[in-house]
């Protein structure tokens, strides 16, 4: 009876603590695009990275797993803001925290865990593409 007893404490304990970027996939790395110009056209072009609704469908399909970060004890709202880099194969290469809010540490990283996960399409910007984004969870 110990036996399943301890079984059962050691799977809820599993499930309990399981991070919530721990339940979102890895994303594959995309085929990174070249940026072609043509000098005969005698046209200025410049390499164009990733549209505004390609990078906000990335980060629709992780964000809502951020609520699953553990809420700091007396906090009902936190605003976070993230610099975000996402290389030219669609993998979230860099997140630096520009605002915390005062949140724990640990719930930031949560939060930013979560937003490494999201899958882009690749792009043209060999040195990656940057963006902010905030963050503003309410509970």
């Amino acid at each position: 009876m110990n036996g399943v007893s301890v079984s059962v404490v050691g799977v809820l304990f599993g499930i309990a603590w399981a991070a919530p970027a721990d339940e979102l996939p890895t994303p594959r790395p995309e085929r990174c695009l070249t940026f072609e110009a043509d000098p005969e056209e005698n046209e200025i072009l410049a390499a164009e990275g990733l549209g505004y609704h390609e990078v906000q469908e990335g980060l629709r399909g992780v964000i809502n797993h951020a609520l699953r970060c553990t809420r700091p004890e007396g906090r009902d709202a936190i605003a976070l803001t993230f610099d975000v880099t996402i290389g030219c194969d669609g993998i979230v290469s860099k997140m630096v925290t520009v605002d915390d809010d005062d949140a724990p540490e640990d719930y930031v990283q949560c939060v930013s865990d979560v937003i490494a996960k999201a899958d882009f399409p690749g792009h043209d910007l060999p040195d990656g593409m940057e963006f902010t984004y905030p963050v503003n969870i309410n509970w």
